[in-house]
């Protein structure tokens, strides 16, 4: 039995129904029923309750939930331990970022492990949540986060270890060629905003400590969560977009983007590495010391 089949079995039992299993497993409502079907006829037999309406898990399988709890545990720690293994004679490990460090200072620290000219880093981009489970699952080595005073990360205990590479502004950009056509919808009392998904880290940010102290009203006009995305929105002119400066600090030079945090607020991020303090690698050990020694933005 594939593990992915455990956990889209698990959604089912722990939403209870199909259409929110779809949408906890990021899937259509079609394509998840094709995946529980495709089960169904791998297992030969029913798992599903179709005839009522809306359709739930039969009881046979409710019985065996904590069975199929416990089987897909084990077989992500058989996985992950394969991975950690393979990382250690490979001399390789894993830096989960949050999409806007994957493509601004994840690059530079890289480099920056010149000294290391064996070492294979594989970088793996995520939401906060996603990147911090990874770290606690040990499918990955080091994550690199944000935080901010109002969603801080879980402090260094005697279970991880934190450092603090520096701060990371998020500021307010426009096209610099488009300034007149931002001038004349806040005359009229408004923006066009590029929004952040309210449930995710900077959607979090923006509505806590930036969109309060606005007198303006947002209009939104697009929305992701991926900011290299919210980047090319704000670059065709589609509204005002909130970026880390990292990632824009090539258009701000060029003068292609605009900062305009003197007339509109903005805040400032902090960006921390995390590991587990069990994560003994020697190859994690190495690149551990390169980070604590790295400081985002020279």
């Amino acid at each position: 039995m594939r593990l992915e089949w455990l956990e889209d079995i698990l959604a089912v039992l722990e939403t209870g129904s199909l259409a929110a299993a779809a949408e906890r497993r990021c899937v259509t409502q079609p394509a998840f029923s094709r995946r529980i079907m495709a089960i169904e006829a791998h297992l030969g037999v029913e798992l599903i309750e179709r005839a009522r309406k809306p359709s739930r898990p039969k009881p046979a399988l409710r019985d065996q939930r904590e069975r199929i709890h416990e089987l897909a545990a084990g077989l992500r720690d058989l996985r992950n331990d394969l991975q950690r293994h393979d990382r250690e004679t490979q001399n390789s490990l894993v830096i989960s970022c949050q999409h806007a460090i994957t493509t601004s200072v994840a690059p530079t620290l890289v480099r920056g492990l010149g000294g290391e000219p064996h070492l294979n880093v594989r970088l793996r981009s995520g939401n906060r949540e996603e990147c911090f489970a990874q770290l606690v699952t040990r499918q990955a080595d080091i994550a690199l986060l944000y935080q901010t005073h109002r969603e801080p990360l879980a402090g260094a205990d005697d279970y991880v270890e934190l450092i603090e590479l520096g701060p990371e502004p998020l500021l307010p950009v426009f096209p610099t060629r488009r300034l007149d056509e931002l001038a004349a919808a806040r005359t009229a009392g408004g923006i066009p905003v590029v929004a952040y998904p309210a449930d995710v880290f900077l959607g979090k940010v923006t509505r806590q400590e930036i969109f309060p102290d606005l007198e303006l009203l947002v209009h939104p006009r697009a929305e992701t969560a991926l900011t290299p995305a919210i980047k090319e929105l704000v670059c065709a002119g589609v509204g005002v977009g909130w970026l880390p400066r990292s990632l824009v600090a090539a258009e701000l030079r060029a003068g292609v983007l605009q900062d305009l945090s003197g007339d509109l607020p903005s805040c400032t991020m902090t960006i921390a590495a995390m590991r587990l303090r069990t994560n003994r690698l020697a190859s994690v050990e190495r690149v551990w010391r390169a980070v604590g020694e790295f400081r985002a933005g020279e």
